[in-house]
């Protein structure tokens, strides 16, 4: 491990399901958090390997050993002892530099007062970043507690860029208010949050992904000086500090005896609210009979020190005469000013008359009988309306038996994320095996795995060879060069690999004085591009052409010629002669997971149709079948999401759509688009002929159609026997261009329906702004059961998704199943 830095700690239940969460030992030095928890099963010969894994961060805050105790869980299996895990703690560099983290990251606090007073609210501002050179991905929340201050906490704020030490950095400024509520010279604690960088890049096939580093930053203390309030306070000051404004009001100022009279007093402002300030107290004729007053606080959600306090008192007069409600004094100390403040609001006067006299009338009104109330008709009376929205009878019973299982394997394509416009138009049947087998070694010869690091020989032969420049930055050029074709020819997988990485690689292709000429000229290279004092590159030079003379070449392997690349046609006969083979064993399989959900064994029936979907997610039957399985044992929102899959494989199936309704009726799930498709609204029967990718598949041929067409109709103008055909062959590619821009029409209308990274809502699950749950304060919302995402980017347990009104954020994969594609993808 490295202090200071991320690392991530599994803990592993191998063929044991836990028993409640587990409970980490203390390790001294170590702050643990969990991250998240994972499930996987397996199945290998038909045997079930479960496996449960809780992630967890660990942050090491010193070099070392460190040792975490050994401790003990509750599992399926009884309780069962973890053994202890030891650590070595090392300082903590940014990827393969060596440079140490605080080289690069800088985090700091700064006042805007020197100094302030006691009771002060006064604003700090937290920055942090990294340096300009150096890609910042991210900084997390930072934590910030101190004691001996009384804060909201930081706020984010603008990313801007800085000069610090004569260096150039991108930062985020948080801000924060704070009050300090004792005077003197106050440490304030510094704040820790974990900053993520890009530390190199990934190649891949086409493009590069950048590789990510995080550590935990954390800023110095700073101290505070906090004046005590100036002597000379008047009577009325009771703590206030800041700026505030006070109003009474009076309602009614003419009342009966035993008429309700409210005095309500409202105290707003910005200051230090937290130390319990409020409404300056008052007193009333002892004439009147007071009601426990009531106090309304109204703070803003962000600012603790600036809001509004009201308070109720509800008097009860018992005497005529006139009574003088005040004056009201309130006095605070303004630390702009530096200055004691009064309010004062003058008495105001409410006159008390005597209650009227009861009128003897009103009981009068009541006397006699009370008129019958109606509340409705009896059956025999009650009014029939006919009521058919849509033409459909809402008082027919709604369907409730479920259709039975289908047999069959039937596979439906799935729709890809790219339309893809070029196919193969040809396929050979037959070539002779001659010309076969000379493809044969023509493809082998293409596909041998050596042939990037004959490249890459060929090029440190060129670069040894190559005069060496003067320029410095060509200089770097030449070493990244360098670096990159030796890599590539020892097939080497990391990013920057170690001079005894490649040393390692070179003793096995020769001795060892070959290996340590690469060391030597790989710690060269080192020098020339991350150290600071100056290399010798003529030692350089000797070296790495003295390495370059001794590589042996990696010439082709004729057995490359019998690998399964090089034989595709063999094995696309084999797979047509097959075929039927393989249908008659997915028949006969179907038939045996059949006959266990008619004996209503549902559970190793859903099993199975699970496994099958993982194996062959195309076919219909098997994401239909396990979607009854899965209402049978109760869990009808992963019943709907499965049948969602398979009707979107073949919509026209009315036995999917009839469970589908079914499912709507036992869950709170709703999309308009698939509503739309079940129910056949408008355009929507003509979508629903075909799936997704079928309307793909049609938009790309009528595409070939019209080209073709086209291109025969012109032919045709070129052949006098065949220009009577021009024409219609012109119309049928306008026609077939037609058809392409219909069916990419109809396969936009399934929207999201119709893209393979989509996924469907199991259940409710909180929409998180940031995928861990020990953040209880961060923005989340609702996710509905039912709602219809599409997949961003996944992280541990949690996978980013975005809804259709734009709203994105993470949630537990567990709420989550794929529309399309194997089910254990999430």
């Amino acid at each position: 491990m490295q202090q200071g830095k991320s690392n991530a700690i599994d803990l592993f239940y191998d063929s044991c399901e836990p028993d409640g969460d587990p409970s980490l030992p203390n390790a001294p030095g170590l702050q643990l958090s969990f991250r998240g928890r994972s499930n996987s099963r397996t199945i290998i010969n038909g045997r079930l390997s479960a496996k449960t894994i809780f992630n967890y961060q660990a942050i090491p805050s010193s070099q070392g050993t460190l040792t975490i105790p050994a401790f003990r869980v509750k599992t399926s299996e009884g309780e069962l002892t973890v053994s202890p895990a030891r650590f070595e703690v090392v300082e903590a560099t940014v990827g393969n530099t060596g440079i140490s983290p605080d080289e690069v990251f800088m985090s700091l606090f700064q006042t805007r007062d020197p100094s302030i007073y006691e009771g002060e609210v006064f604003e700090l501002e937290y920055i942090a970043g990294a340096k300009q050179d150096y890609q910042l991905a991210d900084l997390s929340v930072p934590t910030w507690n101190p004691s001996t201050l009384v804060t909201g906490g930081l706020v984010d704020g603008q990313v801007t860029g800085v000069n610090y030490d004569g260096s150039q950095y991108v930062v985020k400024v948080y801000t924060a208010k704070a009050m300090a509520t004792q005077s003197g010279f106050l440490e304030v604690e510094g704040a820790r949050q974990e900053a993520t960088v890009v530390i190199g890049r990934r190649r891949d096939f086409l493009f590069q992904e950048p590789v990510y580093d995080a550590f935990t930053i954390e800023s110095d203390p700073f101290s505070v000086e906090v004046l005590p309030l100036p002597n000379g306070a008047p009577a009325s000051f009771r703590g206030a500090v800041g700026s505030f404004a006070l109003e009474s009001r009076v309602v009614p100022e003419e009342v009966q005896i035993g008429e309700p009279i409210t005095w309500t007093l409202e105290l707003s402002g910005s200051g230090n609210w937290p130390a319990g300030i409020g409404v300056p107290p008052r007193s009333v004729s002892s004439r009147f009979k007071a009601i426990q007053p009531e106090i309304k606080n109204e703070f803003e959600d962000d600012d603790l020190f600036t809001g509004r306090q009201t308070e109720d008192i509800v008097l009860i007069p018992t005497e005529v005469g006139s009574f003088e409600f005040g004056p009201v004094q309130y006095t605070y100390f303004d630390p702009v000013s530096e200055s004691y403040k009064t309010i004062e609001i003058p008495a105001k006067t409410v006159t008390i008359v005597p209650a009227a006299p009861t009128n003897p009338s009103l009981s009068s009104a009541l006397e006699g009988d009370a008129p019958e109330i109606v509340s409705g008709s009896g059956p025999a009376n009650q009014e029939t309306y006919t009521l058919d929205p849509n033409g459909q009878n809402v008082f027919l019973k709604p369907p409730e038996l479920l259709k039975d299982p289908l047999s069959g394997a039937s596979s439906f394509a799935i729709p890809t994320i790219a339309k893809t416009i070029y196919k193969p138009t040809l396929v050979a049947l037959a070539c002779p095996l001659a010309f076969w087998f000379l493809l044969a070694f023509a493809k082998g010869f293409a596909n041998d795995p050596r042939k990037s690091e004959r490249k890459a020989l060929s090029e440190l032969r060129k670069i040894s060879r190559s005069k060496f420049p003067d320029d410095p930055e060509a200089r770097k050029k030449l070493h990244l060069k360098w670096r990159d074709a030796a890599a590539r020819y020892f097939a080497l997988s990391a990013i920057e690999p170690t001079p005894d990485e490649v040393a390692t690689a070179a003793l096995q292709l020769r001795g060892e004085e070959f290996a340590a000429n690469w060391r030597n000229a790989w710690q060269l290279s080192d020098q020339a591009l991350f150290g600071v004092a100056d290399y010798d590159h003529e030692e350089w030079l000797r070296l790495q052409r003295l390495a370059c003379s001794a590589c042996p070449s990696k010439s082709f392997n004729p057995s490359q010629v019998f690998k399964y690349k090089s034989w595709v046609p063999t094995f696309a006969i084999l797979a047509l002669l097959t075929l039927a083979v393989q249908n008659l064993s997915a028949q006969s399989e179907s038939a045996e997971v059949n006959s266990l959900y008619n004996q209503g064994k549902f559970k190793a029936a859903s099993a199975k149709w699970v496994e099958a979907i993982n194996e062959s997610p195309e076919v219909f039957e098997y994401r239909y079948n396990a979607g009854l399985a899965a209402a049978q044992l109760g869990d009808w929102s992963r019943a709907w999401g499965l049948w969602t899959g398979s009707f979107c494989l073949d919509p026209s199936n009315e036995e999917v759509a009839w469970n589908l309704r079914i499912a709507h009726q036992n869950t709170s799930a709703y999309d308009p688009v698939l509503q739309s498709l079940l129910e056949s609204e408008g355009l929507y029967a003509l979508v629903k002929l075909r799936s997704p990718a079928a309307w793909q598949s049609l938009s790309v041929h009528s595409l070939w159609a019209l080209g073709a067409l086209l291109s025969l109709s012109i032919l045709a103008l070129y052949l006098r026997p065949a220009r009577k055909l021009a024409s219609p062959l012109f119309i049928l590619g306008l026609l077939a261009g037609v058809l392409a821009y219909f069916s990419i029409w109809a396969h936009m209308k399934y929207e999201a329906l119709g893209d393979p990274n989509t996924l469907l809502v199991i259940q409710e699950s909180a929409l998180l702004s940031i995928p861990t749950d020990l953040q209880p304060d961060q923005v989340s919302s609702s996710v509905s059961e039912g709602s219809v995402a599409r997949f961003e980017k996944s992280f541990l347990g949690w996978m980013k998704i975005s809804l259709p009104n734009g709203e994105s954020g993470w949630v537990r994969r567990e709420s989550l199943l794929p529309l399309y594609g194997e089910l254990t993808q999430i």
